[in-house]
C-alpha cells in the first residue's frame, strides 16, 4: 500500500498569499493534501478542536489578527500533539519572532520560499525522498458516486467548507451537508480526512 498523503492545516489571514500557497502546493505535486484552512487563533483552535487528530502539520502564519503563532500553537501542543508545526513568516528572521517560537516549531519557512523547495523542506520533515513519491496507489471511483457528489468530494479535498462549495455551487450548505451524509454513506467512511484520503487515492486531486 503506498504512502498516505500528508495533512495539511493552512493558518493564514490573508486570503490571496492563502490562495497563492494552496495553488504552490499543487504546483510543487507535493503528496499532500490541505485538509482545512483557517485566518486567526480562535478559528484555528475550532478546526482543531473538532479535527485535531486529522492533522498531520500546521502551516502557520505568525501574525494573525486576534493573536500570534505562540497562541495557537499551545492550543496545537494539545488539540493535535502529533502535528508538526512550520511557522510561515516575511519576518522570519525577526529575532523577537525566533526567541518566540525557538524550540517550539519543526521548521521556520519564508513566505518567498519557491514551491520546490517548499516541497522538499516538507518531505524532510516526514522522511520522504523524491524516490518515494512516485510510488502511489490509486483505486477505482465508485460508479454509484453522481457527478456533483465527485465534485463535492473533490472540493472538500481541497480544503473547502461546506459553506464555501455551497457559494461555488450556487447551492444551500444544507443541500452540500446531504451530499456529504450520501459520500460518506456510500464510502462507508466517517471523517473529512477519511475524505480526502479517498480523493487522493483515487486520483481525484492532485
Amino acid at each position: 500500500m503506498g504512502r498516505q498523503p500528508i495533512r495539511i492545516l493552512l493558518v493564514e489571514d490573508h486570503p490571496i498569499y492563502r490562495m497563492g500557497l494552496r495553488l504552490s502546493l499543487n504546483y510543487s505535486s507535493l503528496s499532500g493534501v490541505i485538509v482545512g484552512e483557517t485566518e486567526d487563533v480562535r478559528s484555528t483552535k475550532q478546526f482543531l478542536e473538532q479535527h485535531g487528530d486529522e492533522v498531520d502539520i500546521i502551516l502557520l502564519d505568525y501574525f494573525l489578527p486576534d493573536g500570534d503563532g505562540v497562541d495557537v500553537i499551545h492550543y496545537a501542543q494539545t488539540l493535535s500533539p502529533k502535528a508538526k508545526i512550520v511557522l510561515l513568516s516575511g519576518d522570519s528572521k525577526n529575532p523577537e519572532v525566533v526567541r518566540r517560537t525557538q524550540g517550539l516549531v519543526d521548521d521556520f519557512w519564508d513566505k518567498n520560499e519557491d514551491p520546490e523547495a517548499m516541497k522538499a523542506k516538507l518531505n524532510a520533515l516526514f522522511g520522504i525522498n523524491n524516490y518515494d513519491e512516485g510510488k502511489q496507489y490509486r483505486i477505482s471511483v465508485k460508479s454509484d458516486l453522481s457527478r456533483r457528489e465527485i465534485e463535492i468530494i473533490q472540493l472538500c479535498a481541497n480544503g473547502m467548507s461546506a459553506q464555501q462549495i455551497a457559494d461555488r455551487l450556487g447551492i444551500s450548505r444544507r443541500t452540500v451537508e446531504v451530499h456529504k451524509s450520501h459520500i460518506f454513506e456510500k464510502l462507508d467512511i466517517n471523517t473529512t480526512a477519511d475524505l480526502v484520503k479517498y480523493a487522493y487515492d483515487a486520483g481525484l486531486v492532485k
